[in-house]
């Protein structure tokens, strides 16, 4: 209810800031995306991404779209410009969210109604070609304010690979790896607990079978993890294995800072340079791993990841 009054507030505010994107940014600044190429979280929706971009921004220096600027999708660069004049001792990130969404107006956010702008809101992840040039000003403009790279963080690029890169082409993507019956459960356990239906989709629709009213919940959820990194592994071998960072969810929680540190190395060896902040990195986070579900749906889960690796 709250966010529903925020955004009917906020929505005739967003279109009227609309024009005055143009007085943040111009075709000349596009050359600010080959100093500071924006770089990409993406993996399964609960592997983990979100607390991969909360410690990223939080401890490394880079520009991102926080929960204020998220709430003017048509405005973005305005938003930004208004955050760091009033903002300058805001809420510190913290590592909490909620399904994806971190909290406090500093948080990270997604900025899935800035993507939808650009991309189709249909199941087949298309840029339209006469958004490329437009995106790119609008990205550079952004770059030019923070004066440092972006980092984004949306499962939904998983699926967009391909198309970001024909953007932005210098950009770099981490994958984020987490064992396939933990993502399972937690995505089981986000369709009940968001919409009390096993079989309502979640998050990304990867895979046909998500929308298919015949097809077993327990076989959706497995299509769209699996569906999701084959197409990362299929826009590496297209792209190259230097356009991709891995990163497994044990090792993040086991050795936070280490993995922190050999993504900064690893950005590094791709020309990009991006200092740590000087807050505290933790040693670990808690590594959420086990049956979290009834022993019928784990069963059920198992058996399909089982029939998927056979047939593959």
């Amino acid at each position: 209810m709250i966010k529903k009054i925020k955004t009917g507030i906020l929505a005739p505010l967003n279109v009227i800031a609309h024009p005055l994107e143009k007085l943040w940014s111009n075709e000349k600044d596009i050359k600010y995306l080959d100093i500071f190429p924006p770089i990409f979280i993406i993996g399964s929706p609960r592997s983990g991404t979100t607390v991969l971009y909360q410690l990223l921004c939080k401890h490394l220096q880079f520009g991102y779209i926080n929960n204020f600027v998220s709430n003017w999708p048509k405005a973005p660069l305005t938003a930004t410009k208004l955050y760091k004049r009033f903002s300058k001792n805001s809420n510190p990130i913290n590592l909490n969210s909620k399904f994806g969404n971190s909290f406090h107006r500093s948080g990270p956010n997604e900025y899935g109604e800035f993507w939808y702008r650009w991309f189709e809101r249909s199941h087949k992840f298309k840029l339209n070609s006469n958004n490329i040039k437009k995106l790119r000003i609008e990205i550079s403009g952004l770059t030019k304010i923070h004066q440092r790279p972006l980092i984004f963080k949306n499962v939904v690029h998983s699926m967009r690979i391909l198309a970001l890169r024909k953007v932005f082409r210098e950009s770099v993507f981490i994958v984020l790896k987490r064992k396939r019956l933990d993502i399972a459960q937690s995505i089981l356990n986000a369709r009940i607990h968001l919409y009390n239906d096993k079989n309502h989709p979640f998050s990304v629709v990867s895979s046909q079978d998500q929308l298919d009213p015949k097809i077993s919940y327990e076989r959706a959820i497995i299509s769209q993890i699996n569906s999701i990194y084959s197409n990362i592994d299929l826009a590496k071998d297209t792209l190259g294995k230097n356009k991709f960072i891995f990163v497994k969810y044990k090792d993040l929680c086991d050795n936070t800072e280490k993995i922190l540190k050999n993504i900064q190395n690893e950005l590094e060896k791709r020309n990009q340079n991006i200092p740590f902040n000087k807050n505290k990195v933790p040693d670990k986070l808690k590594y959420s791993t086990g049956q979290k579900v009834s022993d019928e749906d784990y069963e059920l889960l198992k058996n399909e990841i089982k029939k998927y690796d056979r047939i593959k």
